[in-house]
């Protein structure tokens, strides 16, 4: 027994003093204290993660460090700071720390956003660069847009003679998901009858859950031990969604491989099919690679754009001499006698200071998709150990003194010839974050943003239901994969143009 003893208290002394040395060489980032047993820092999260980080991040600063459960976290709040992480260690941090519910939504991490660093991912971006999202896809998706907008427009103005409020959530989502199934599957996902119609609701359904669980912090990502247990009751639902979604892409797969298209009209799925496999076996991709990368491009083409612009509406009927402003310039670049068209987008100075504002204020992923380093690295003069999850408040970042006067003001002038853009070289505007792990479908999300906004406003004058006062609009947010605006705009249009631009479309 006393030698027993007498070892157990020599390995807790050894234990104690190689603290005290690692400690007192190795500078650790200043952190809260982990006052929670086993859960640490985690309940400090709280229903907006990125406003409590913002928050704590005034106190321990730009690189700040949580014990969330067991799992070491590196909070970054500043530009400088990114700069290091996403640019100076963008190899170190290239990877992404695994998710049980992430996980199940992207068949095992085999899509591009939240896959694990390695010869797939890579061979998983190429494609993206080189097949899907090229500018000559690009163009070519380009009438699909300038239909599928011109039919919302045309929808609008019915709405408008009766002067009814509109969801403007509801109108973004119907015109952005028939812009994305076009481009995928060759199909409008809204159309009289069909299909897709007749399942649009289930589709949405798990479409809106899968933002919302994909994005909670998960206990059992933190605390690997009590995944058995799934204390928040995340994964029987995960996989109800998983069941449905798996029925929705294998239909589109079998009906894509029973028919036959033309060079030209290659949709998103007939690429996806045409290539080869990544494993020796088999003779095309896997069929879960696809459906992962489905999952991506619904996920990101889709919900952010739709967050963007509710956004946009916000903030311009918040301040309506901007929105005139903006006006006055597609009336001057365009005029009254068409609509707006995307190659009007470079001539749209103002329209474009709009949008940057927007994805300043409101990033559709206010944390960028985590990060986590392979090897041990230092970030703003603090260690950071290998395998440290890395958080990127890019919300935080966007308001941070040192990168913009008056940052909590809505003001798109800041932007008027400033040569800041969104392609991940400024680190004071990372909504599509930076680097290797940069978003692959920014061309995209970006012109559906800047044509969506600028065929609103040059079609209609927008204003709240009568009796409600801009001022009082309510700002609340949900956080998931994306951070919506919690309860849906509601505003009504009034018509700008001549009626046959809307009886033409």
């Amino acid at each position: 027994m006393v030698v027993v003893v007498g070892i157990a208290s020599l390995i807790i002394l050894h234990s104690i003093f190689k603290n005290f040395v690692c400690h007192t060489k190795i500078k650790r980032a200043p952190r809260p204290f982990p006052v929670w047993p086993v859960l640490g820092n985690l309940p400090l999260l709280g229903k907006l993660p990125h406003l409590s980080l913002y928050k704590l991040s005034q106190k321990y600063g730009d690189v700040m460090e949580l014990k969330l459960g067991s799992i070491s976290t590196i909070v970054i709040s500043s530009p400088n700071r990114a700069k290091e992480v996403l640019q100076e260690h963008d190899l170190v941090f290239a990877t992404r720390p695994r998710s049980v519910v992430l996980d199940m939504f992207t068949y095992g991490g085999k899509d591009v956003a939240w896959a694990p660093y390695g010869d797939d991912w890579r061979q998983m971006r190429k494609l993206c660069t080189s097949k899907l999202f090229t500018t000559k896809r690009l163009q070519a998706s380009k009438k699909i847009r300038d239909e599928e907008f011109s039919c919302t427009m045309h929808e609008i103005f019915e709405q408008c003679k009766d002067a009814k409020p509109i969801n403007i959530k509801t109108m973004l989502h119907k015109t952005i998901l028939n812009i994305m199934t076009q481009m995928l599957f060759t199909k409008r996902y809204f159309i009289e009858d069909g299909f897709y119609n007749n399942k649009h609701e289930q589709f949405n359904d798990f479409m809106t859950k899968l933002m919302h669980i994909g994005g909670t912090f998960n206990i059992s990502d933190f605390v690997p031990y009590l995944k058995p247990f799934d204390l928040q009751g995340l994964l029987p639902q995960a996989r109800k969604i998983c069941m449905e979604m798996d029925q929705f892409f294998d239909k589109i797969i079998h009906d894509h491989m029973n028919e036959k298209h033309e060079d030209g009209s290659k949709d998103l799925v007939d690429v996806l099919l045409s290539l080869p496999p990544m494993e020796n076996s088999g003779d095309r991709l896997d069929d879960n690679k696809i459906k992962a990368m489905l999952v991506d491009m619904l996920l990101g083409g889709v919900e952010s754009s739709n967050t963007a612009i509710e956004w946009a509406f916000v903030e311009l009927l918040k301040k309506p001499k901007i929105m005139k402003k903006l006006q006055d310039e597609l009336d001057h670049v365009v005029g009254h006698e068409r609509v707006v068209d995307e190659d009007d987008i470079p001539q749209l100075e103002y329209l474009q200071a709009v949008v940057k504002e927007i994805f300043r204020l409101h990033p559709p992923l206010t944390l960028l998709i985590p990060h986590e380093n392979m090897q041990d690295c230092e970030v703003g003069g603090y260690h950071i150990p290998a395998k440290t999850r890395i958080f990127i408040n890019a919300w935080a970042i966007h308001r941070h003194p040192s990168a913009y006067d008056n940052p909590w003001d809505f003001n798109p002038e800041r932007f008027v010839g400033s040569e800041v853009d969104l392609k991940g070289t400024n680190f004071e505007l990372l909504p599509f974050g930076c680097g290797r792990r940069m978003c692959a479908g920014l061309p995209l999300g970006l012109i559906t943003v800047q044509m969506g906004l600028a065929r609103l406003l040059h079609s209609f004058t927008w204003t709240l239901p009568l009796g409600e006062n801009p001022q009082d609009i309510d700002m609340g947010e949900v956080f998931g994969v994306t951070t919506p605006k919690a309860i849906s705009l509601q505003a009504i249009g009034i018509a700008r143009l001549p009626l046959h631009i809307y009886a033409s479309r």
